[in-house]
């Protein structure tokens, strides 16, 4: 095992998790950590990647708390539990790998009634049968907590093929969407807007289709994988916003990305009450940024939303006809404009 090295920009300590944000903090904290041979990719894509004898293994986690990440008075248990599939999912699709196994740990009040831990189980089937069908929940753990909060590994099978990770990108790559952009942020503002009236919450969640990608994410998994095939050169899933998780690859790669506004609109066109705000700054929609190629069929299911211009030593985003260089998009848990 590899020697951990302590980042020279470590932040004082009296500095907390939320005056820092998440990524800062990650960034301090992944020096700490460490490493070790097996490791081919570890903490700064969308998973990780293990080398176990012949084969690669890749590896993510993520949590979710009652709270910040999901509110019960808008979401069922079953709802909260296909969430959770889709969005580990997504990371493992992201690198073009094929769902194998989730393990999950639950933690929970003590009075939690049973009934909520059984549908919180339906839920993950749920989303297994629809997004991952030949996955399998190999295993997890239940504990008590002051909210219910849900830890989910997930590992997946390359199946020989290497894994496309999100700095891979090159100029004149063509950027490429698949999945929708922007109805989960778009259903987050309508729940927001419906306050404390359980009537129209309730409606809302029943018939309304922006609601539901937010709370049940309808993320196209099939397609990382098929992105793969076709030769993508980078991937990501995004599940913190367009802007932001197009500058995480385009840093990664050490490129300069522009996004295409018109084709943008026309992404959105066929979803009202989506504005061009929720797909570029909005998040959830668990949908795949890829760059291909320019020579490169793209594959159906995918929409070309821009291009890499060039390589950068100082890598951004932008979208011609609108300035986001002062725009602070995105998902961050420790930002409370963020917090559900």
């Amino acid at each position: 095992m590899s020697e951990a090295v302590e980042s020279p920009d470590v932040p004082s300590p009296s500095v907390s998790v939320g005056e820092l944000g998440e990524s800062a903090a990650l960034q301090a904290i992944f020096p700490l950590l460490p490493g070790a041979p097996s490791t081919v990719l570890g903490p700064g894509d969308d998973a990780a990647i293990i080398s176990l004898s012949e084969a690669q293994v890749v590896i993510s986690c993520d949590m979710m708390m009652e709270g910040p990440d999901f509110r019960l008075d808008w979401s069922t248990p079953v709802m909260v539990g296909r969430k959770a599939i889709a969005s580990n999912a997504a990371d493992i699709a992201a690198m073009g790998a094929h769902v194998v196994t989730y393990e999950i740990a639950v933690a929970t009040p003590a009075h939690t009634p049973m009934s909520t831990l059984l549908d919180l189980a339906r839920g993950f089937a749920q989303g297994i049968s629809e997004l991952t069908p030949e996955a399998s929940i190999a295993g997890g753990d239940l504990s008590r907590a002051p909210v219910l909060s849900l830890a989910v590994t997930v590992l997946g099978d390359m199946r020989g093929r290497a894994p496309v990770t999100r700095s891979g990108a090159q100029p004149g790559d063509v950027m490429a969407v698949g999945g929708p952009l922007g109805l989960s942020a778009a259903g987050l503002r309508l729940l927001l807007g419906a306050g404390d009236d359980s009537r129209q919450i309730a409606q809302l969640v029943a018939e309304n289709e922006l609601v539901h990608q937010h709370l049940a994410p309808q993320s196209p998994i099939a397609l990382g994988p098929i992105a793969a095939e076709a030769g993508a050169h980078a991937m990501m899933d995004i599940s913190d916003g367009l802007v932001l998780d197009a500058t995480r690859m385009a840093r990664a790669s050490g490129v300069d990305i522009e996004l295409d506004i018109d084709t943008l609109s026309t992404v959105i066109a066929a979803y009202p009450g989506v504005t061009l705000e929720d797909a570029l700054f909005g998040g959830e929609d668990h949908s795949f940024l890829v760059a291909f190629p320019s020579h490169q069929s793209i594959p159906e299911g995918f929409t070309p939303i821009g291009v890499v211009t060039r390589a950068s030593a100082a890598p951004e985003v932008t979208v011609p006809g609108r300035d986001i260089s002062h725009e602070r998009g995105g998902w961050d848990p420790f930002s409370p404009a963020t917090a559900t």
